[in-house]
């Protein structure tokens, strides 16, 4: 009998150190640092998000890890072997340093990668020391050119970038892929541009993020200073004047420009064209087919009307002109009256060059413009005095004549002789 209670208290010992000698080798194995690494690069090299999450504790935030955060560390290190490789080095050298107790895995150690090792501050069974993987959190600084900048973090606001540095803390965040924009409303024009941030940093903080956005100044020039500027056909406001800056705008072609004039006439609008360049330049054909006629018939009316006061010698048979230069004449007749002098003489045939119009605007109603005419004519001047009557004499010459847009009409009030100005073929001729 005592041999059969000895045989059982044997066996019951026996027992005892195999199940305890079974669960120091299943709790050895649980806590396995070299596992867990192993189980942390199969779950990448196997493209299992679901696997790296579950080896996840919570971040060193406290926040919970999502599956996208696990999805996007197994797309980056799957693709990227060196990191990887680098990673799991690292990860390596902390358990070796938490297992001799050298030194405690934390958000502080700046060799530590996004992902790191952690020993829990329980014991598994109280007997064996037990690791998690954690991931830090970044604060992730922005910059931009341009201050005041929205800085928008997956389409939601995260901030604006400051005016000073143009910069902005952007976080915490956890390892990822993020779309980081930058939106510029500028008084013309809005700036955007948005790039990817991989946030997987092999240390303890991460590398500034740059979010460059084009934007230039564009000096506006037109031969009508008081031509309005339109941007993407808006009136922003502004005329040309010497030349006008504005800006900030994108240069890349996705915005357009043009110039607009008012006149009693009508609207003249150049060409609309893409701004890809930080100058532009428009020559407005501000005097339109019919007004340039309404000229050269106003010119030629008063040219003809010459001839007819002068030989009457009376100012008020003249057509088209100014009050100040009809005084002029009359104050010429009145001399010629005194001194008993005549006129005989007739336009026989006057052409005037449209292409030598030019438009000059005084101010934002003041218009002026010049033609060059050319007038065939004869005439003599003779005194009431003596019986001698002389044959007119043919001649012909070439005329500037300066005409100012007076109350709906073109009047002449200046003329000057043009010498041996050459016309072009592009003119209207007049007989008589």
């Amino acid at each position: 009998m005592t041999s059969k209670k000895m045989k059982i208290t044997i066996g019951a010992a026996a027992f005892a150190v195999l199940a305890a000698v079974g669960l120091y080798f299943l709790g050895n194995y649980l806590t396995d640092e070299q596992r867990l690494l192993e189980r942390f690069e199969s779950s990448i090299d196997n493209g299992q998000p679901d696997k790296l999450l579950s080896l996840f504790a919570a971040s060193d935030e406290g926040a919970a890890v999502e599956r996208a955060t696990a999805e996007a560390i197994v797309s980056y290190l799957g693709a990227d072997g060196p990191a990887k490789h680098a990673v799991l080095s690292r990860l390596k050298s902390e358990i070796a340093r938490l297992s001799d107790g050298s030194a405690e895995a934390s958000t502080n150690d700046g060799e530590s990668a996004f992902v790191y090792a952690h020993k829990k501050e329980k014991k598994r069974w109280f007997v064996f020391d037990d690791y998690e993987l954690k991931l830090r959190s970044y604060k992730v600084p922005v910059t931009t050119n341009f201050g005041g900048a929205r800085i928008m973090l997956n389409g939601e606001e995260a901030g604006i970038a400051g005016v000073g540095g143009s910069t902005l803390q952007m976080g915490p965040l956890l390892p990822g892929k993020y779309k980081v924009k930058a939106v510029y409303a500028g008084k013309y024009t809005t700036l955007e541009n948005e790039v990817e941030l991989a946030l997987f940093p092999l240390g303890s903080t991460a590398h500034p993020l740059e979010v460059p956005l084009k934007g230039e100044y564009v000096d506006v020039f037109s031969n009508n200073g008081f031509a309005r500027i339109f941007i993407n056909g808006e009136d922003i406001g502004l005329s040309v004047e010497e030349g006008q800056r504005i800006g900030p705008i994108a240069t890349d072609g996705s915005n357009t420009i043009h110039v607009e004039a008012d006149y009693p006439w009508g609207t003249v609008k150049s060409e609309e064209r893409p701004i890809d360049g930080t100058r532009a330049e428009f020559k407005l054909s501000a005097l339109t087919d019919e007004t340039k006629e309404q000229i050269v018939d106003a010119a030629h009316a008063f040219a003809a009307s010459w001839y007819e006061a002068f030989r009457e010698r009376d100012a008020e048979r003249l057509r088209n002109v100014h009050s100040d230069r009809k005084a002029d004449l009359a104050s010429h007749f009145a001399d010629m009256v005194a001194g008993d002098e005549h006129y005989i003489g007739k336009l026989k045939r006057a052409v005037f060059d449209r292409d030598s119009l030019r438009l000059d605007q005084l101010d934002a109603s003041d218009y002026s413009a010049t033609v060059l005419g050319r007038l065939d004519y004869e005439e003599a001047y003779y005194y009431g005095a003596f019986d001698f009557r002389p044959d007119p004499v043919a001649g012909s010459q070439t005329i500037s004549y300066r005409l100012r847009y007076d109350n709906g009409k073109w009047i002449v009030y200046e003329w000057s002789d043009a010498g041996s100005a050459v016309l072009s073929s592009n003119v209207k001729s007049y007989e008589g």
